[in-house]
């Protein structure tokens, strides 16, 4: 999606209507999809709406009977290295990126209702007809008989789109046209939702207070970890942070070199707080991060 220049303008249209009869856009579209629409309505899908003569703006649409917590059009990330932040690096630069927020953050809608559509971008008809142009759209969604996941949605279409354009079926099938349409529901691959965002980031200024930049991030890093793969039965972010605190110090003290050895580190600090066999559960996936974290944390003191 392009960077925006200017301050982006949230709008939302109540109780918007599928039509079956809406054209699709983009010379991808297939003509099963065509036919697709007589029989099946889509779950999520984008709606143009006419400014002008020359622009148009586009919609995310929530088509389901359930409110979306939220609607982010722009990419999430599992961890600080997807958002390309590094461990051990100082600089202001880096801090912004260790707390995730994406430049398009005031796209982000919250409570988006059953029916109700979203501002999340613009087209114009001149400036914009030779130019690829791309969506990246992350929503949390429960379908029928389905576990919880985040769907992430990719559109890429020359010269934007036009009419009604479905990313979704309601039967959970993805549209020919669109071009990736994925739902993330194991832990290793779930991403820290932007509404957990101001909490982090709250979590992680007391870091910094306590303890200076490098190991603030560092320590965050591993409260991640913890949140992601539901370390301590799901408790909420901010009630982690002693537990990733004594595990980082411990990972330091201890010097383990392989992810069993980071099990046995983060059991003990459940064992003592909650008691004996509390995290008897934990994911080695968990541990292999906490690991990969540890041994880059090192990495970049020796640098130093």
């Amino acid at each position: 999606m392009t960077k925006l220049t200017y301050q982006f303008e949230q709008k939302r249209i109540d109780n918007l209507q599928w039509s079956d009869g809406a054209k699709l856009s983009g010379i991808t579209a297939l003509a099963n999809d065509e036919k697709g629409r007589v029989r099946k309505s889509p779950l999520f899908y984008l709606e143009t709406v006419s400014i002008n003569s020359y622009e148009d703006d586009v919609y995310f649409v929530n088509n389901t009977d359930d409110i979306l917590r939220f609607v982010a059009p722009f990419t999430l990330w599992q961890n600080i290295n997807k958002a390309r932040a590094k461990l051990g690096d100082v600089s202001a630069e880096n801090v912004e990126k260790v707390k995730l927020y994406s430049d398009d953050m005031d796209c982000l809608y919250t409570d988006v209702l059953p029916k109700q559509a979203v501002r999340i971008g613009s087209m114009h008809i001149i400036y914009d007809s030779d130019a690829l142009m791309q969506w990246f759209i992350t929503v949390p969604y429960k379908g029928v008989d389905t576990h919880y996941g985040i769907w992430q949605f990719n559109v890429v279409e020359k010269g934007g789109i036009g009419g009604s354009y479905p990313l979704l079926w309601e039967d959970l099938s993805k549209p020919s046209h669109v071009v990736s349409s994925d739902c993330l529901t194991e832990r290793d691959e779930m991403p820290i939702e932007p509404l957990l965002y101001e909490e982090r980031c709250s979590v992680l200024e007391q870091f910094i207070d306590q303890y200076g930049v490098a190991d603030a991030i560092f320590i965050l890093a591993i409260n991640d970890v913890l949140y992601r793969y539901c370390v301590g039965w799901s408790a909420p972010y901010n009630e982690s942070d002693i537990q990733a605190k004594d595990i980082a110090r411990k990972l330091k003290k201890q010097k383990p070199k392989n992810a069993e050895a980071v099990k046995a580190i983060v059991q003990e600090v459940y064992n003592f707080w909650f008691g004996k066999g509390f995290a008897k559960n934990l994911s080695m996936q968990a541990c292999e991060e906490i690991l990969s974290l540890y041994q880059a944390q090192i990495a970049s003191q020796k640098v130093v």
